[in-house]
């Protein structure tokens, strides 16, 4: 490592230069913080006591830092009473009285998940692990035994597997009440007019070929209108009958409108008598009238003076339609027979 200062030429042999390649080791210094602290580039010391991040050992100074170069070490006479050219094996350690132990990653891995003082018979450890202790098993099941040829069929399985309820009747074909979908409901007796598949019951429209003994609900006596109306008979209906006797008053239906005005519908539906105010002239008269009927309509015009044109062809008592009167009342009589519209004022009412 050192050379002989005193030597005064430039290379100690052709191969080594004494400045560059063999620098000249200046001494020793106890603490790497005892170095000079203006140094030549090239000069080495031995740093005789470690420091914290500083060994023992020699310092070359590079121009700008010291440099460590490596210590002095005592030969290696044996290696766990081996020398010569020593093999080591695993038996050649002993890890007794150090923190080093003969692990690889994978087991490091393992135990780092361990707790301190794991313990497999502690409860915490054997639930977490999704396992039971032998003291959270009942006896019965602890006991339990199935004979060596006992299995679960598919279906069974597939039953077993069902999350609610809802799931389980669909795997075994039932409804909610529990009853077998398989096999349709039968009506007893005959008729059609109710039919049940499955869970769909089907109502059909009773004819009279349906209610075999009709006519014991039937009377031999002829129906009035009144006993008919009784009964709950509609009255929305036409009735036809070959005649009839009325031994009573005949009460027809009164419409009343008090704003009359542009178009006029003639419908008999609205009322047999219909008292119509004009409010402003009417151009325009619809006929609704079917055969054999007819309207009697009461106009008034509150003292102002309406009109009404626009009539629908109309065969006038008269030969021409009426002028409505401006102070009292004009009354017009309005029907049909053979698809033709007559009309007639029958007068004016004061």
């Amino acid at each position: 490592m050192a050379y002989n200062s005193s030597h005064t030429g430039v290379q100690i042999d052709d191969a080594i230069d004494k400045t560059q390649l063999m620098p000249e080791l200046k001494g020793e210094r106890t603490t790497y913080a005892n170095l000079p602290a203006s140094p030549t580039t090239g000069d080495v010391y031995l740093v005789t006591t470690a420091t914290a991040g500083y060994p023992a050992g020699f310092y070359r100074y590079s121009g700008s830092a010291w440099v460590f170069m490596g210590r002095e070490a005592a030969p290696v006479d044996s290696v766990n009473t081996q020398t010569g050219a020593v093999v080591l094996d695993a038996d050649d350690i002993d890890d007794t009285s150090t923190t080093n132990k003969f692990t690889n990653a994978a087991d490091i891995s393992r135990l780092s998940a361990v707790e301190a003082g794991a313990d497999v018979t502690d409860t915490d450890n054997v639930q977490a692990a999704g396992a039971l202790m032998d003291s959270e098993v009942d006896a019965d099941i602890k006991t339990l035994s199935l004979p060596a040829n006992t299995t679960i069929s598919a279906f069974g399985a597939s039953l077993i597997d069902d999350a609610d309820a809802a799931t389980a009747r669909t795997t075994l074909g039932v409804d909610a009440a529990g009853t077998d979908n398989s096999t349709d409901v039968t009506l007893a007796g005959t008729g059609t007019y109710i039919s049940i598949a499955g869970q769909v019951i089907t109502v059909d429209p009773i004819t009279e070929s349906d209610i075999s003994d009709l006519g014991t609900y039937l009377t031999a006596e002829s129906d009035t209108l009144n006993s008919v109306t009784g009964r709950g008979a509609t009255t929305t209906n036409a009735i036809t009958v070959g005649s009839i006797t009325i031994s009573g008053e005949i009460v027809e239906d009164v419409h009343i409108d008090s704003a009359v005005t542009g178009s006029l519908t003639l419908d008999p539906a609205n009322g047999t008598i219909q008292v119509l105010t004009l409010t402003g002239n009417v151009t325009s008269v619809t006929d609704s009238l079917a055969n054999g009927e007819s309207i009697t309509i009461v106009f008034g015009t509150g003292g102002s003076s309406y009109t009404i044109s626009g009539w629908p062809t109309t065969k006038w008592v008269g030969g021409s339609a009426p002028t409505i009167d401006t102070t009292n009342n004009s009354i017009i009589v309005l029907w049909k027979a053979n698809s033709v519209l007559y009309g007639m004022e029958s007068g004016v009412a004061s």
